[in-house]
């Protein structure tokens, strides 16, 4: 869970793609669900920057109404796979 937005903006990267890798793949979701997994893994209560954030960071992508998002599929820098990798690993342990 991130507990704090991160203040470096090579740290908030990281962190994008890391709660990008908690989005479905391939699917248009809702603005409630998307904002339901971004709520469920961060513990600062901003769930609303995080999903801006994704968007502007063309890691997520939504309809002019905002009412529809799609996470965007790219292969995320080693640096951020690495970390996924770590982070999906202490899921499954927890």
């Amino acid at each position: 869970m991130l507990v704090r937005w991160p203040g470096k903006f090579h740290q908030q990267q990281l962190a994008l793609w890391v709660l990008w890798s908690f989005l479905p793949a391939g699917e248009d979701v809702v603005e409630k669900a998307v904002n339901a997994v971004l709520m469920r893994h961060n513990g600062f209560g901003d769930h609303v920057l995080i999903r801006r954030e994704l968007v502007n960071m063309g890691l997520l992508t939504r309809t002019r109404d905002c009412s529809l998002y799609r996470r965007v599929e790219k292969r995320p820098p080693p640096e951020a796979r690495e970390l996924i990798r770590l982070v999906s690993s202490w899921r499954r342990i927890a």
